[in-house]
């Protein structure tokens, strides 16, 4: 069984990495201006900020990440929610608006709001993630589910690479992410594991953007489409980045589910 002290120390170090190398970039631009090297200064002046910026964020977030290592619990615990979502409409669609991009909702067909994650973003983080648009900025969500009740705390580790995390409001680790590519289809296969076992798993073209959501028997609960837009509400879902998901098992959806599908858009937050 993996250790949660190991893989949130390994995001740390990749997040510390990687900020190192975006805040040496940026000086590099920052520098290149005192240089007045007037071909390069409308770059210098893009890029200089935003990868300081983007760099201190992941340095802070790596430091916090590898010191939380240390007082981790050693080992993940079972997940005890057991209320599931009664029934939910064939078709729904996930995502955030332009002008709210620090949460997440899902929606049925009406427009109609759900369950939803919701992050409260430090004045750093916010010009960060304007910047760089989110795509390897760390994220921590709260998850709600459909009574408006705190479920889970979902993060995002940031950096080149993606892993996330769920944990109990009681601040113990249920379940993380694990993303591969199947060596022979070249599919993409994400997977969220609890302790040694494979609750479920998201596969398909990531250039197309659609995916099978199945459970650890193989079992089709889910297809999600990126960024498809419904024909029975496209105007009402044209502004909202996310994706289309298509029902297969209705009934009896477990919130471990949703929190897996809110992990995926988060990863595609961009």
């Amino acid at each position: 069984m993996m250790n949660v002290q190991t893989l949130i120390r390994q995001d740390g170090r990749r997040q510390l990495i990687t900020g190192g190398l975006l805040f040496a970039g940026g000086l590099f631009f920052l520098l290149s201006i005192l240089a007045w090297q007037y071909q390069s200064f409308p770059l210098s002046l893009l890029y200089g900020p935003v990868l300081t910026i983007s760099g201190l964020a992941l340095l802070k977030t790596g430091f916090r990440d590898y010191e939380k290592a240390k007082q981790a619990d050693i080992g993940f615990t079972e997940d005890p929610i057991i209320e599931p979502v009664k029934k939910l409409p064939a078709r729904m669609y996930m995502g955030h608006s332009t002008k709210n991009v620090f949460q997440a909702t899902l929606y049925d067909m009406d427009g109609k709001a759900s369950t939803h994650i919701k992050e409260e973003p430090s004045l750093l983080h916010k010009l960060t993630f304007l910047a760089y648009y989110g795509s390897i900025l760390s994220a921590d969500y709260i998850m709600y589910n459909q009574h408006g009740e705190a479920v889970y705390y979902i993060e995002k580790k940031g950096g080149f690479t993606w892993r996330g995390y769920v944990q109990l409001p009681s601040g113990h680790y249920v379940a993380y992410t694990k993303d591969t590519k199947h060596k022979t289809t070249g599919k993409r296969i994400f997977r969220y594991v609890e302790k040694d076992c494979c609750r479920w798993s998201a596969e398909g073209d990531p250039y197309i953007g659609h995916y099978k959501v199945k459970d650890h028997e193989g079992n089709v609960w889910a297809v999600i489409k990126q960024n498809a837009i419904p024909v029975e509400a496209a105007q009402r879902f044209e502004k909202i980045n996310g994706y289309l998901i298509e029902w297969k098992k209705r009934a009896e959806i477990p919130q471990s589910l949703l929190a897996f599908l809110f992990l995926l858009q988060s990863r595609q937050n961009l």
